[in-house]
């Protein structure tokens, strides 16, 4: 049986994430289904609505259903959606282009953006420096990125990788279900951000990593909070996702 090319690979895991919610309660925007932490979506919007004019056009990968691009769109920006699966965006007011940001996607916008939002994408990816260059392509000076990846630097991911040598939200079941095949700290993000041509502006931290340990098992539950008391991190990079807002420079 012949191996699977990456882009077979990579289409694979993509389509057991669109999949992968079926029947599951989720959280909404206007009858959308958010595949995001709990906040991700409002906290990311305010840090656009902080560094960006209204009516400024902003490209937003990963669209997913559409529940961000058309929660932008009601804020007054001039939105474009892509994803890998057009199947899945449902708002008819937005365009949406399809791409694929394992491979060379900056020369289907050569008029650029404003901004781009890139919400729980760059875990996916097999190449995020790339992705982060070819996202600065896409911008001016002044420019903003506002982008999100699970936060393995947390306390919760700390004492799980401790245990198991695996970080949160980036075990085989994740590999497997979610399609997360790179995990990115935050300093690490951090120093790609920067050497693409970025400076981070703002950053906090959304949503809790403690609202699903009990998955964890018993020792994770008891080291973690150790972890959170004296591992020194920022406040900001303490939650389960890391959000920052970036600007090109």
């Amino acid at each position: 049986m012949p191996t699977p090319s990456a882009a077979d690979q990579a289409s694979a895991r993509a389509e057991n994430f669109r999949t992968g919610f079926a029947g599951q309660s989720m959280r909404e925007y206007k009858g959308l289904p958010i595949y995001a932490a709990p906040g991700l979506h409002e906290a990311a919007a305010d840090l656009l609505v902080g560094a960006a004019n209204a009516g400024a056009r902003v490209l937003e990968f990963g669209a997913g259903s559409g529940a961000m691009s058309l929660r932008l769109t009601d804020l007054g920006f001039q939105v474009t959606a892509s994803d890998l699966f057009p199947e899945s965006f449902k708002p008819t007011d937005v365009p949406f282009v399809a791409a694929d940001l394992n491979g060379a996607f900056a020369a289907q916008w050569p008029q650029g953006f404003d901004a781009v939002m890139a919400l729980e994408i760059v875990e996916h990816l097999e190449n995020p420096r790339e992705v982060l260059r070819q996202i600065r392509a896409l911008l001016p000076v002044g420019g903003q990125l506002v982008l999100s990846t699970p936060n393995i630097a947390n306390p919760v991911s700390q004492a799980l990788f401790l245990c198991t040598g695996q970080f949160q939200w980036f075990r085989d079941i994740d590999y497997r279900e979610q399609g997360h095949i790179t995990p990115l700290s935050p300093w690490v993000l951090e120093k790609a951000l920067q050497e693409a041509g970025f400076t981070i502006r703002a950053e906090c931290a959304v949503s809790s990593p403690f609202r699903r340990i009990r998955r964890l098992g018993w020792t994770v539950r008891l080291l973690a909070p150790w972890f959170a008391l004296f591992n020194g991190l920022p406040r900001a990079r303490r939650g389960e996702v890391w959000l920052v807002r970036a600007e090109a420079s």
